[in-house]
């Protein structure tokens, strides 16, 4: 690509800094970065020479991609000074996208320089959305705004269902629309790779009043705002608005990830058999459909939830109402298993939050204790707020930091009592009891007692569990299916066998 105006001093001096080696410190890079690219120059960097724009861009991006693998490592709350340099290096790379967005703007009549200029200024973007859920911070103001710009600089609209920018653009209103403030690090990086054009292609993706339908999440994309689920959000009452924007249907995506879940199944079942543990056996296809980083088990867990958010969008059944006042958490499965065995927390095993709101079916609490919360999506934690009352359980749906040090969880309550138990399935190639929490039934969401148990606990209709308590008492029961499934447990209901083999 040629540059668009003589290359000044200045800019050479820019492009030979940009080339050189990196800081060591990602930290010390970014305020680097910052003392030569100002907010303020920013029309040197539309106007001048492309190539500067360009090595920017790869310089921010480098940054992006040495500052994932160390919030990948560390437990949510991302300790303060990680999570400040996270925030820069977003900010930077949404100062760059807006650039590229601002340039792609002037090359309207360029159809190749705008089309890389738009998939350019989209990659920017998503390292800002990766990083942003990685310290489940939420994605800092401007950043729709732009993503939206640069879709309408490449005409999405009138691109073919594979082209690079259009898949781009597709591929983070897809995330967007799957909460993922519910996925884990790993889950949200390993989606942004699975969800490619193969997926996309079959997305519905339409602009006009006629495209909207209850299944549809409606895009302004003259806001900085994220899509907007028709069936929790109406459609703005102006017609002549409601006709200029864009639809978006995940639905036809969530039936193509059923070929994906019905692979993965097969493949764990063939390695059962086979003796392999396919819990921690890397996934991988003959077709190279799946990305590396996550085992089959969660895979499939994840492509589950995936393909249940794209078929139907939750919506919350019950009003939360606002309330304050202190509970006591026991965080993790095995934990709470332990705390049922001996009726007593070990030291350092319960912390104190505070509940911000509440309702029948969930709550959402603050971390009073920082970094000592130790937490991500989709583990099993215990509650109470009086120590003469029974420990609630419940299921994290969501996590959001807003700040260093600070974290507020969305909770799933699944039972309001329990009893820790073993269980053990028949058909597995291992035969061995697994720690699981036993359920009572909870009117009216669960007519049932339930299990919840580790994830891949789960093996066929017929298992035993064993109780400890004044004597040993020991069950045949039928699981009656999977009620929920994350990457840590599993929920499945179940009924006393009366004809136990």
């Amino acid at each position: 690509m040629q540059a668009s105006s003589a290359t000044s001093d200045d800019e050479r001096d820019l492009l030979a800094w940009l080339e050189d080696e990196p800081a060591e410190s990602v930290a010390d890079d970014v305020a680097a970065f910052r003392a030569r690219f100002r907010p303020a120059d920013a029309g040197r960097w539309t106007h001048g020479d492309l190539r500067v724009l360009e090595a920017a861009a790869e310089r921010v991006l480098d940054m992006a991609d040495r500052l994932r693998p160390q919030l990948l490592a560390v437990h949510l709350p991302v300790p303060g000074e990680l999570y400040e340099v996270s925030e820069r290096v977003c900010g930077a790379l949404l100062d760059v996208a807006g650039w590229f967005a601002e340039r792609a703007v002037q090359a309207r009549g360029l159809g190749g320089e705008r089309n890389v200029l738009c998939l350019g200024g989209l990659g920017l973007l998503s390292g800002v959305f990766i990083l942003s859920g990685l310290a489940a911070a939420p994605v800092p103001a401007g950043v729709w705004r732009q993503v939206h710009r640069l879709a309408r600089a490449a005409e999405l609209m009138r691109a073919a269902p594979d082209d690079p920018a259009r898949c781009a653009y597709l591929r983070l209103i897809s995330v967007a629309v799957s909460q993922p403030e519910g996925l884990t690090g790993r889950e949200l990086a390993w989606a942004f790779e699975f969800i490619d054009a193969r997926v996309l292609a079959v997305a519905g993706f339409a602009a006009g009043a006629s495209a909207g339908s209850a299944a549809s999440w409606w895009i302004d994309t003259d806001a900085d705002l994220a899509p907007q689920a028709a069936a929790r959000r109406p459609l703005p009452e102006d017609t002549a608005r409601a006709t200029q924007l864009w639809y978006f249907n995940p639905r036809p995506m969530a039936q193509k990830l059923g070929e994906c879940v019905e692979w993965i199944t097969a493949h764990m079942t063939a390695a059962e058999l086979a003796g392999m543990d396919c819990e921690v056996e890397p996934l991988a296809s003959e077709e190279g459909a799946f990305p590396a980083g996550l085992s089959s088990l969660e895979a499939l867990a994840l492509l589950r939830r995936l393909r249940n958010h794209w078929m139907a969008t939750p919506v919350r059944e019950q009003p939360r109402r606002q309330n304050q006042y202190m509970v006591q958490v026991c965080m993790g499965l095995t934990a709470v298993w332990e705390l049922g065995c001996s009726g007593r927390a070990e030291p350092g095993q319960v912390h104190e939050w505070v509940v911000l709101n509440e309702s029948p079916a969930g709550l959402a609490i603050m971390s009073v204790a920082g970094a000592q919360a130790n937490v991500e999506a989709g583990v099993a934690l215990a509650l109470r707020r009086d120590p003469q009352q029974p420990w609630a359980v419940c299921v994290v749906r969501w996590i959001r930091s807003e700040m260093p040090g600070q974290i507020e969880l969305g909770l799933q309550v699944i039972g309001l009592s329990f009893q820790s138990v073993k269980v053990g399935f028949r058909g597995r190639a291992v035969q061995q009891l697994a720690p699981a929490l036993a359920l009572p039934v909870m009117e009216p969401m669960r007519r049932h007692p339930a299990m919840l148990a580790p994830a891949g606990t789960y093996a066929s209709r017929r298992f035993v569990f064993v109780r400890d308590g004044t004597g040993v008492y020991i069950a045949q029961a039928r699981a009656l299916g999977l009620d929920m499934q994350t990457q840590g447990v599993e929920l499945f209901q179940y009924e006393i066998d009366p004809y136990p083999i």
